[in-house]
């Protein structure tokens, strides 16, 4: 789809366009296992990104709070904002995102790391009760889903005649 006539910021595919910047973010992670990247977005307008990091001390850091805690220092407000993130965020993050007025956050699909479950499903509940909608992306389609390419394409017309032909006028069970 080309742009809208006289809006030279459009983006086509906005959502995967934001995953792959926050992608292209977390590619300087310094964390080793783990890496994430997170952009915040209002208006097609990046108002902060983060990144996941390890500290020395062990201390891991969330990209979704590094970009709020960016995006504040800066004074930029949020109110509006959608999250895009590739890793699930910490419930820190959830509840930093409410207090900024970030009601969205799309997270890259992918398999949840086993070593932090159980923070993930804290972070779901309180989402859910603070009313932060989390929505996944998927970068592949569901085979499953998809439209079935080798159906019969052929029509019978005795089952499904032309629309276009005058109909036959229905009988009702009341006319006998």
């Amino acid at each position: 789809m080309s742009a809208p006539k006289g809006d030279p910021t459009y983006i086509d595919d906005k959502e995967q366009h934001f995953i792959d910047v926050a992608k292209a973010v977390g590619r300087a992670s310094t964390h080793p296992l783990v890496p994430g990247g997170c952009v915040i977005v209002r208006d097609r307008e990046i108002l902060g990104d983060g990144r996941s990091l390890l500290t020395d001390s062990k201390v891991e850091i969330d990209p979704v709070c590094y970009a709020i805690a960016g995006a504040c220092k800066r004074g930029t407000p949020m109110t509006g904002a959608v999250i895009y993130t590739t890793r699930y965020p910490f419930s820190a993050s959830i509840f930093q995102a409410h207090i900024m007025g970030i009601r969205k956050i799309v997270i890259l699909a992918h398999e949840w790391e086993p070593y932090y479950k159980d923070e993930f499903r804290r972070a779901a509940r309180l989402a859910r009760e603070l009313n932060i909608a989390i929505e996944p992306h998927f970068e592949d389609e569901d085979p499953r889903l998809s439209v079935n390419k080798h159906a019969n394409r052929k029509i019978d017309k005795e089952l499904y005649p032309d629309p276009d032909l005058e109909k036959p006028p229905i009988e009702s069970i009341h006319d006998n």
